[in-house]
């Protein structure tokens, strides 16, 4: 083993190994002969079996980092180079997401030093108060892995109405996201958890379960959305003879991105991955539609994904949620395939100005990236791409809009919003409403394209 090496756990069982080649920057990857046996492919794109490419070791492990402000702190406080890839996993890798643990050789997740201390209401607040002096994802004199995105987040345990981060071999349960810091985004946490809650009651009623992740709109008192992570299943909790505290069980369950199940980098998470353009527009190498149903083949249960992924696409038609992205979608890994996750991240952003904030899709139905001109030819070219039979799909959306409308209104009158966040949610219903009318007087036409006529 060298300097270079890193090996990879899922719980205690060790997987793979990670070498990094420092001369050439680039990776290699071997699975240890036993996990070989019994365990799986950590992506479609990192076979058990045959020859690993590096540059798909490479993207999966970028796709793994925070981004954005979260990517600058640690870089500024581990003093790494944000280009430095095996560096920055080796310091943030303990606890990603999904199931992986990344160490050093010589240490394993058991010998890891575990601490848990709560976090107070009041302590929580003045971190929250004073980003602009200290970046939320240091706390304890420690940068602490954020996961991918760019609005602050903070990863812990969230028990009995209590707060804990926790350190060395336990594992965060939640993932706790307060207001953004720019002002062009007013009322995101009432936001995200309107449409979360919205997207839940909705899937509940359609399909008799759930596949939206659990969310809880939290006062500190400043308002911090407080998300419950997927990736990770308590299966008990005992408290500590010593400190009284509670000490969680958690397994973490293995999950990738759209990104690393595509092989795509972290910059083309966006299907125009080289912006929107007059002269670039039509370069669109980066996720989509077509790439996220293209997974087909992968898929543990075809059915069951295929239905979660057109219940996404159709909650970003509802929203206008233009930043549903190649990262904000993810897939279970197991022995059997992929399977699609609950869904995260759901936020109407056509509620802000255009003028601050983008407002194409990020990924087009059929060509068309501005969500009013998605109409019928546009959803029935999406349907070809995406491989769906265009009737099965239309009438999953004429039903899917119809309880729309119903679970937005009664979203909305939720007490758990206050002040301006009651005016403001009421908007985001009023606007799914029209869309959800807009779109129910598209569903006949659908079906009615020719296949030659389309695309």
């Amino acid at each position: 083993m060298s300097d270079y090496d890193l090996d990879i756990f899922v719980g205690e069982v060790r997987v793979a190994v990670l070498t990094w080649h420092p001369e050439n920057d680039s990776f290699g990857l071997v699975y240890d002969p036993l996990w070989k046996k019994t365990g799986f492919a950590l992506s479609p794109h990192l076979s058990l079996t045959g020859d690993i490419a590096p540059i798909a070791i490479r993207r999966f492990l970028e796709n793994l980092l925070p981004e954005g402000d979260a990517l600058d702190t640690v870089s500024i406080y581990s003093n790494i180079s944000k280009s430095n890839v095996f560096g920055l996993i080796r310091q943030l890798g303990k606890e990603t997401a999904g199931a992986l643990t990344f160490l050093p050789s010589g240490q394993t997740p058991q010998s890891l030093q575990s601490a848990m201390r709560q976090i107070p209401d009041d302590e929580l607040q003045a971190r929250i108060d004073h980003r602009a002096d200290q970046p939320f994802s240091v706390w304890d004199g420690k940068v602490r892995m954020s996961l991918a995105g760019f609005q602050d987040k903070l990863l812990v345990v969230r028990t009995d109405a209590k707060t804990y981060l926790v350190d060395g071999a336990l594992s965060s349960t939640h993932l706790l996201k307060p207001e953004p810091r720019r002002a062009i985004l007013p009322h995101m946490v009432a936001n995200e958890h309107f449409c979360m809650t919205w997207a839940s009651r909705l899937s509940k009623r359609r399909y008799g379960v759930d596949h939206v992740a659990a969310v809880d709109l939290l006062r500190v008192p400043a308002p911090v959305l407080c998300v419950r992570r997927f990736d990770r299943e308590t299966t008990t909790q005992t408290v500590g003879l010593a400190t009284g505290q509670p000490q969680n069980r958690v397994k973490r369950i293995h999950v990738i991105d759209g990104c690393q199940a595509a092989n795509l980098p972290v910059s083309h998470k966006y299907e125009r991955n080289i912006g929107n353009g007059h002269d670039v527009r039509h370069i669109r190498d980066g996720a989509s539609f077509e790439k996220m149903f293209g997974l087909r083949a992968s898929l543990a249960v075809p059915a069951q994904s295929i239905q979660k992924l057109m219940f996404w696409a159709v909650s970003t038609l509802l929203l206008g949620n233009s930043d549903a992205h190649g990262k904000n979608i993810s897939f279970y890994v197991d022995r059997d395939g992929l399977r699609v996750a609950e869904l995260y991240d759901l936020v109407s952003v056509l509620q802000y100005d255009p003028d601050k904030l983008e407002h194409n899709l990020a990924m087009a139905f059929g060509d068309e990236f501005v969500l009013d001109n998605v109409k019928s030819y546009a959803v029935a070219d999406f349907c070809l791409r995406a491989k769906i039979p265009r009737s099965t799909f239309a009438r999953e959306l004429q039903t899917l809009c119809l309880l729309a409308i119903q679970e937005a209104m009664a979203q909305a009158e939720s007490p758990i919003y206050q002040n301006e966040e009651v005016l403001f949610v009421r908007n985001i219903a009023n606007f799914i409403t029209t869309r959800a009318q807009t779109l129910l007087k598209q569903t006949k036409e659908i079906a009615r394209y020719k296949a030659e006529n389309l695309t």
